[in-house]
């Protein structure tokens, strides 16, 4: 049975996410002493199937997670190695040598894959007023096809995939991260919890959210 989402309630969505990139901002400042912009340079939508095409051709840093609170499923995140090797330097000071992470860099990637992932889900969580629980990002690099196959092992055939291009654009730096973002709720509870949102309450959010950054720029 395919995923039903009331077309006016797409709006919604579109807030969830814009939500949660800029938690990450917000996260990268406190926990990275990084300020940065989070650019949403697109947003679709796919069916499971399709994962591997939309991560590409090669071998990429990937962090595959499932979340263990509404609503479920998988969220995914892959990059290359340009963008690894970016962060890694950033980091830590320090240049990649023949295309090879050292130990630090590794570790210093890993963190902030930590940072990029948790950031963005508590994102989402605190716009629906709850908390979404997840295990532990893990960092690791396939090929997209056997990163496809681990993230989709256990999701539904009526599964939805939300595909989202984004850029970590480092202020007053002309350093860039391409990040690409997949998350695959489960059908059941993703619809569940969109039908309860109103899209007042998250223009409401909004003009807080607004209000809270003029007042911390004086």
């Amino acid at each position: 049975m395919p995923i039903l989402i009331d077309i006016r309630k797409l709006t919604i969505i579109g807030k969830l996410i814009q939500h949660g990139a800029k938690n990450v901002a917000d996260s990268l400042s406190t926990m990275a002493n990084i300020e940065a912009d989070i650019q949403i340079k697109s947003l679709s939508f796919v069916e499971p199937e399709d994962i591997p095409h939309e991560i590409g051709s090669g071998e990429f840093y990937h962090a595959n997670i499932r979340l263990t609170e509404p609503p479920y499923g998988v969220f995914l995140m892959t990059f290359d190695d340009l963008t690894a090797h970016e962060i890694a330097k950033h980091m830590t000071g320090q240049a990649v040598d023949d295309g090879q992470l050292n130990q630090l860099q590794e570790s210093a990637l890993q963190e902030m894959c930590n940072i990029l992932t948790s950031g963005f889900i508590d994102g989402i969580a605190n716009t629906l007023e709850t908390t979404i629980n997840m295990e532990t990002p893990q960092l690791e690099y396939d090929d997209a096809a056997v990163i496809a196959e681990e993230t989709l092992s256990h999701i539904h055939s009526d599964s939805l995939s939300i595909v989202l291009d984004s850029v970590v654009d480092l202020k007053d730096r002309e350093t860039e991260f391409q990040l690409r973002i997949f998350l695959v709720p489960d059908p059941g509870a993703f619809v569940n919890l969109i039908d309860k949102l109103d899209i007042e309450e998250i223009r409401e959010i909004d003009d807080l959210t607004a209000r809270h950054n003029d007042d911390r720029a004086f």
